[in-house]
């Protein structure tokens, strides 16, 4: 029983460090179009209330990926097994 416990325990940590890794690499690109859409905001006003909802949906994407490469980081560290 104790085998498969620390099978899934290490098939887990190895996806939490597959899923932080990728949304490291997607954080730049994320981060750059959040801040286009931040400068354009003043440009045409028909096109505001899109940007604010883009603004909104960019900003809940990039702390999504900052909290996954966090937790991949952790998992990284040995920080998923609770018997450290």
């Amino acid at each position: 029983m104790e085998d498969w416990k620390a099978g899934l325990w290490a098939e887990l940590r190895a996806i939490e460090i597959a899923t932080g890794d990728a949304a490291a690499a997607q954080l730049p690109a994320l981060l750059r179009r959040l801040q286009r859409h931040q400068a354009r905001l003043g440009g045409n006003p028909m096109l505001a209330p899109y940007r604010r909802w883009r603004i909104r949906r960019l900003t809940r994407a990039v702390a999504d990926a900052r909290w996954h490469a966090e937790q991949g980081r952790v998992a990284r560290l040995g920080g998923l097994d609770p018997r450290r």
